[in-house]
C-alpha cells in the first residue's frame, strides 16, 4: 500500500496498524463463544471500523448491494458509522428517515444515504 497524498506518515502507520489489528480481531471473532446477537453487533462494529480506515487511507470500500430502502443497521454500513450515529443524524434531522404504518422500524432511501455519504467525504 502506499501513502495517499496528504496523510502524515505517523498516521499513515498508525491507520495501518489499526486496520491489521481490526482484521485480526474479526479473524478471531468466530472461534469465541458469543450469543449469536453480540457476534453480529462485533461483526458490524468490526465491519464499519474496517471501512473507516480504508476510506481513510483512500483504498476503495465495498459497495453495498443494490437497494431502494435501508434499515438502521444497513444504512450504518453503507455510510461506514455506527447505528448509534445514524439514530442520532435521524433525530437531529440531519439524516432524514421514513417510518410504515407506524411502526418502529426505520427505512432511509438510498438517495438520502448517498447524500449524506457525500456530505461525509467533504
Amino acid at each position: 500500500m502506499s501513502r495517499p497524498h496528504g496523510l502524515r506518515h505517523t498516521t499513515y502507520r498508525r491507520l495501518v496498524n489499526e486496520y491489521n489489528r481490526v482484521l485480526g480481531n474479526l479473524a478471531a471473532l468466530p472461534r469465541r463463544r458469543l450469543w449469536p446477537g453480540m457476534q453480529r453487533a462485533y461483526e458490524h462494529q468490526f465491519l464499519n471500523r474496517i471501512v473507516r480506515i480504508r476510506r481513510q487511507l483512500g483504498l476503495p470500500t465495498p459497495e453495498p448491494p443494490t437497494r431502494r430502502w435501508y434499515r438502521t443497521g444497513q444504512a450504518a454500513l453503507f455510510l461506514g458509522v455506527s447505528t448509534k450515529s445514524v439514530l442520532r443524524w435521524t433525530a437531529s434531522g440531519f439524516l432524514v428517515c421514513e417510518r410504515a404504518d407506524y411502526s418502529t422500524h426505520r427505512y432511509y432511501a438510498v438517495e438520502e444515504l448517498l447524500r449524506v455519504r457525500r456530505l461525509l467525504k467533504t
